[in-house]
């Protein structure tokens, strides 16, 4: 979940880093997965396709699998700094929304692509595994940002479940739009927006709430 371009409340939008050879070893590896699928394809394969070595290649990616998650992490580094970015008077339900939005918002004309990465992330077994960590980091970030616009900890019942709900309402949205045919950017957005509504309740997120 997330792609490149996310624009940002600051004066830098946040987006990815120009990152030349990580980003076309990534292109490559896309375009050999939708050609001949993502367990027939091996890394040799992957590196010579992007004219690089097999032992450069891992200077990059450790694995085949890092290579479809692509620069997760540095997107999740970009979250924090959109969030950082965020009025305090902006509700923190909007926020959340806005920064859900902000984050899965990419290039229309990569809008295929990323349509293709979204159904290999969500479908093919090694790749849900690896999402296990992936996904606790950017949990681990949205639950920092509730926190600290509550003044709880971390790991309180509202950081914790905002993020894991956070999460879920984009992966149930990513779901059905790569499952709808023709469904471009503005229609996962209003999935996600959507899917938002279910976190309503506003005083669970006054500052200092406990539950009752």
């Amino acid at each position: 979940m997330g792609m490149p371009e996310m624009p940002g409340t600051g004066t830098r939008p946040p987006g990815r880093r120009p990152s030349t050879t990580r980003s076309s070893i990534v292109d490559v590896a896309l375009d050999l997965f939708a050609r001949q699928g993502y367990d027939a394809t091996s890394v040799d394969q992957i590196a010579e396709a992007a004219h690089i070595s097999r032992r450069t290649l891992f200077r990059y990616f450790p694995g085949k699998a890092a290579i479809a998650w692509g620069e997760f992490d540095e997107q999740i580094d970009l979250m924090l700094e959109y969030l950082a970015d965020v009025p305090e008077q902006t509700p923190l339900r909007d926020a959340l929304a806005d920064a859900l939005i902000a984050f899965n918002t990419f290039p229309r004309e990569q809008t295929e692509a990323h349509r293709l990465r979204m159904r290999l992330l969500l479908g093919v077994d090694e790749l849900q595994a690896h999402s296990t960590l992936v996904y606790a980091d950017w949990r681990r970030a949205v639950a920092g940002f509730v926190a600290a616009r509550l003044g709880q900890a971390v790991d309180d019942l509202v950081p914790a479940a905002t993020a894991h709900a956070a999460l879920g309402i984009g992966l149930s949205a990513y779901r059905l739009w790569v499952a709808e045919p023709g469904a471009d950017q503005d229609r996962l957005h209003e999935l996600l927006r959507h899917g938002t509504q279910i976190l309503a309740r506003e005083d669970a997120f006054e500052p200092g709430g406990r539950p009752r």
